[in-house]
């Protein structure tokens, strides 16, 4: 006598030896299931366990054909940010004093440091990210962009055309420094020992990151939001996950609804401002010749002159929080889809209380509001992935000069997606 079991459902028989022929394609009478019987792999002596790939034949069952398989539903994979404040603030002030004590000599390992932490405590699917860049490569890079820094504010500051010539300069390098910038941070960032890459095309760089900027006075700035649009995209589809491309499916009109809408939001309250400051008014012009107590005056003077800058304050956070979530909504890698979910009003309380807090006490507090601010964007980030960001092939790494990484971040230039 012989054993057998279905592999799926666990049903065992014992039979005579013999009784199944090799190679037959027989079928389990409990579950339907149909498999290809090997006898050297299928069946074990009575009385022992029965291993995997054994089946059971059941004649009087005719075999069903084969079910196509279908592919997996896809699961909703969710980004955390799990550091901590007070484990920020060590490295943080440490940073600080570091780059104060040096005159800027230590920015390089700074930053390392700080995004070494950053990035290891950015969890996707209970996985971290992974900084490897070389502090010595970012201080050959800030070596250069210091230099450059100094020559730009000597010649601003004595020759007002070496400082027209330095700043025409800076202008035609910009699209360079962009994608040099992005390459270094791409190639040097990991994801389960898988490197991100960015493709370089310095020909489209210099269309979206300076020629589109060239025609905007002439179309009396109506083209920003396809110069926006552009950007994103290129900055989207150059990148790769090891061998795997982004694309964005965002078109200009989603850029142009959310602009045109901004702008909506815009007129509608600064009109309601100067409405509500029409019926002030006169009051507070009487309240200057003594009909009103000055107090008053005063403080109607301070919220007429403060409501515009809020109104563009709130505004500006609007339009940054729904182009993140739209930019995101529309990235693709492979059949992953990703959703941002960042809501306007918590991003202004977030950035106004985060402001109070550093204002009160004297700055101690950046720590403190950059976790907050960062926690609070991956809670609202997640992937849709059938694979569970599995079979990913690394691409070949090559070093990558520090130079434009460090100019740009010297000189404010932030291309982060």
């Amino acid at each position: 006598m012989e054993r057998v079991s279905c592999p799926h459902c666990q049903f065992a028989k014992e039979l005579p030896a013999g009784t199944i022929p090799e190679g037959a394609r027989v079928t389990c009478p409990r579950c339907g299931g149909t498999f290809t019987f090997t006898r050297n792999a299928g069946t074990v002596p009575a009385g022992e366990g029965a291993p995997a790939g054994s089946t059971i034949p059941s004649p009087s069952v005719p075999e069903p054909a084969a079910a196509p398989r279908r592919p997996p539903s896809p699961r909703t994979l969710r980004f955390s940010f799990e550091g901590t404040a007070r484990e920020y603030f060590g490295i943080w002030i440490v940073n600080t004093l570091l780059k104060v004590v040096t005159c800027g000599v230590y920015s390089a390992w700074a930053k390392v440091r700080k995004r070494r932490w950053f990035y290891g405590n950015t969890m996707l699917h209970g996985a971290p990210f992974d900084y490897l860049a070389d502090p010595l490569a970012l201080f050959r890079g800030w070596l250069i962009g210091a230099a450059a820094l100094i020559l730009y504010s000597v010649g601003s500051r004595y020759s007002p055309s070496l400082a027209s010539l330095l700043g025409l300069l800076f202008f035609l390098a910009m699209p360079w420094l962009v994608v040099r910038s992005r390459l270094f941070n791409a190639r040097n960032s990991t994801y389960r020992n898988v490197r991100f890459n960015f493709r370089p095309d310095y020909r489209e760089a210099y269309v979206v990151f300076a020629g589109l900027y060239l025609l905007l006075p002439f179309t009396l700035g109506f083209l920003f939001p396809y110069v926006v649009y552009r950007q994103q995209k290129f900055l989207a589809e150059q990148s790769d996950f090891g061998t795997t491309p982004f694309s964005f499916e965002a078109t200009a009109k989603d850029f142009y609804l959310l602009y045109l809408k901004a702008a909506g939001w815009f007129v509608a309250i600064a009109a309601a401002a100067v409405a509500l400051m029409a019926l002030v008014m006169p009051a507070f012009l009487s309240g200057m010749t003594g009909g009103m107590p000055r107090k008053a005056a005063a403080l109607a003077g301070i919220a007429f002159s403060l409501s515009f800058p809020l109104i563009y304050f709130f505004i500006a956070i609007y339009v940054q929080t729904r182009q993140r979530n739209l930019v995101w909504s529309r990235v693709r890698l492979g059949e992953n889809r990703f959703a941002s979910t960042l809501r306007a009003r918590e991003m202004a309380w977030l950035y106004f209380s985060n402001a109070f807090a550093i204002l009160c006490t004297f700055g101690l507090l950046v720590p403190w509001a950059t976790v907050r601010l960062t926690r609070y964007r991956f809670e609202n980030l997640t992937v849709s992935s059938r694979n569970e960001l599995e079979g990913f092939v690394a691409a070949s790494a090559v070093e990558v000069s520090a130079a434009g990484e460090e100019i740009g971040d010297l000189f404010g230039i932030d291309v982060a997606l």
